[in-house]
């Protein structure tokens, strides 16, 4: 985060003082009539110009993505997108066990509290992908979020590996 701002004002820094510069060789140049400084000042004028484009450009297309935004999202953005576990457990039912971790996953990092989604999780984790350390991880976060697991996941990592910390 903090590297973005030294870059933007790096970008600032430079924009700004290249066109401050072009311009100092465009008016000297035009006053002494030489041509190679104006030349000079039109490429830096380029050269700054193409620092600033990125702010530039957020400026000029704003008015526009504000009304393309307004029409798509008239209430405003939403802080996290709508918990769906249909899809999910449509995956699961499918057997494509990959893109349900990647949905459970999904949910988890916007929904932290969803006991179903760990359930289901680790269940992936530890019976699908045979993965008893990511189920065991999930199992302690949920502990430390003081939810209340479905017994019979826990006792299934718990067995399986020998693991008897998880009841904790």
């Amino acid at each position: 985060m903090l590297r973005d701002y030294h870059r933007s004002l790096i970008r600032w820094l430079f924009g700004i003082g290249l066109l401050g510069i072009s311009y100092h060789l465009a008016t000297a140049g035009y006053e002494a009539g030489a041509f190679s400084r104006i030349l000079g000042g039109a490429a830096l004028f380029v050269v700054g110009i193409m620092f600033l484009w990125k702010t530039i450009f957020y400026l000029a297309t704003r008015p526009l993505t504000s009304m393309v935004d307004s029409l798509f999202f008239p209430g405003g953005r939403l802080a996290k997108p709508l918990l769906n576990l249909k899809l999910p457990a449509y995956y699961v039912n499918e057997g494509r066990y990959a893109e349900a971790l990647v949905e459970y996953r999904k949910v988890l990092k916007h929904y932290p509290d969803e006991v179903e989604a760990y359930e289901k999780t680790i269940w992936l984790l530890h019976d699908v992908f045979e993965d008893p350390n990511g189920a065991k991880k999930l199992i302690r976060r949920a502990k430390k979020r003081r939810l209340t697991l479905d017994e019979r996941v826990v006792r299934s990592v718990s067995e399986s590996s020998g693991f008897t910390q998880l009841e904790q």
